[in-house]
């Protein structure tokens, strides 16, 4: 899973704690204008309402990159969900190539797999259930694989043991591919990026605002929570399963194997 700083964090904290930040700076911007600013002073500030246009253009364009990688990442982790639900019941089709003892064999495994990776979605957030569902799927793939290379060694069988570990070549490929893609999130630079420019942002905007009275903090609060939402859809979108959006089309495709036990 992503290993990042703010991994440790559910991203709704993180985005409250940016928004009540973003507030503070604002107001931050705002004294130090009125402690620096003189009203017999000439107006100079066309420079940094420039310099406030650059961070917003900035930090604009490194959002609408990242929030594109999020979705991309998003659809990719349930492309690959679909993928493992097909691999996998392929593999447990080609249990049926067997005499009844090795099949029945061959089911009771792949059923354990099927409900340990269905506990690996869900577990998601829990730390340490997640460890022991990742160290009881391993033992499952070494069972099954270690099976396989067994019957491969009878000529009789080896032409469907062939097949079954093809079949389980895939399915563990696509697990590997599906389990680097969860633990690459965004990294943790990049978040820390948006954080600082979007900071910037409402502090330049305090020190450049001569008063901030009630109707302005109305306008600063939604641009804050506004802010604070898309930074929070993003970081959602980068963690699939452990966000509150996730793909639930793909994770009911895994769940549905359970009806090719129920014969």
């Amino acid at each position: 899973m992503d290993r990042s700083i703010f991994a440790k964090f559910d991203a709704s904290v993180i985005c409250f704690g940016l928004f009540l930040t973003m507030l503070l700076m604002l107001r931050l911007g705002n004294r130090l204008r009125k402690k620096m600013w003189h009203a017999g002073d000439t107006d100079t500030l066309g420079g940094v309402n420039a310099l406030l246009g650059a961070l917003f253009g900035l930090w604009g364009f490194m959002l609408a990159f990242t929030f594109s990688q999020s979705g991309n990442r998003f659809e990719n982790v349930r492309g690959y969900i679909v993928d493992e639900a097909n691999m996998l019941r392929t593999t447990i089709l080609k249990a049926d190539f067997f005499p009844d003892s090795i099949r029945r064999a061959y089911r009771t495994e792949l059923r354990s797999y099927l409900e340990e990776r269905i506990a690996y979605y869900e577990y998601a957030n829990n730390e340490a259930e997640f460890r022991k569902n990742r160290e009881a799927l391993t033992k499952t793939a070494h069972a099954l694989w270690a099976m396989t290379v067994v019957h491969s060694k009878n000529v009789p069988l080896s032409s469907a043991a062939n097949g079954m570990a093809s079949s389980l070549t895939n399915l563990f490929d696509i697990g590997i591919k599906r389990e680097v893609l969860l633990s690459s999130g965004i990294p943790a630079p990049i978040s820390i990026m948006l954080i600082i420019l979007v900071l910037a942002i409402c502090l330049v905007g305090g020190f450049t605002t001569p008063t901030i009275k009630r109707k302005e903090w109305i306008v600063i609060a939604v641009f804050a929570l506004l802010a604070s939402g898309i930074l929070y859809i993003t970081m959602d979108l980068a963690r699939p399963m452990a966000g509150l959006i996730k793909p639930d089309a793909g994770q009911a495709a895994i769940v549905n194997l359970r009806s090719f036990f129920n014969e």
